[in-house]
């Protein structure tokens, strides 16, 4: 990695299953991901294929934690020769996490759902802030559940861990 850095400070929101149709207004970006968590010491190290349209992209991440709604994040976009090489190193306690994300701007911020395979009731929402302090919005037509910010069996990595049980049903 090439440490190209920068502190992540997010809002997380489990949400009901997002009626698309609704948010159709927004024109929602479509990624589909496959994320692989790497074997770390360090934090959590993991790379991501993100496909648009049929153009995949490569990234590299490593995430450590100053808090649960705020990391040190290290990303760097790399091949797919890399990607490949690095997928050697999985973490085998933990699955690949397969998901559709949603990204759009509202209220001045970017949005991002993400819906999962084995769900079909409920679904994140993330929202990037600037400070701690950073006001936001969330459209009328997305249901939050609850803010799950500061509740790490919510964080990807964690989940990761819950799909090698085949058991990510028991987050609620």
């Amino acid at each position: 990695m090439n440490n190209s850095s920068h502190i992540e400070l997010e809002k997380k929101f489990l949400i009901e299953y997002p009626d698309f149709t609704a948010l159709a207004k927004y024109n929602p970006i479509k990624y589909e991901i496959e994320q692989i968590y790497l074997l770390s010491d360090i934090g959590s190290h993991r790379i991501r294929k993100r496909v648009h349209f049929g153009m995949p992209t490569y990234f590299e991440t490593l995430k450590i934690r100053i808090n649960e709604s705020k990391c040190h994040e290290f990303e760097d976009v790399i091949t797919a020769e890399e990607y490949e090489q690095l997928k050697t190193t999985a973490d085998p306690k933990k699955q690949p996490i397969y998901k559709d994300r949603y990204v759009f701007a509202f209220g001045g911020k970017v949005l991002e759902i993400d819906v999962f395979p084995f769900w079909d009731d409920k679904a994140f929402l993330e929202i990037e802030l600037d400070s701690e302090t950073d006001e936001y919005s969330i459209p009328e037509e997305i249901k939050v559940i609850r803010d799950v910010s500061d509740d790490p069996k919510y964080k990807n990595n964690y989940l990761a861990k819950l799909l090698n049980t085949n058991n990510p049903e028991t987050l609620n």
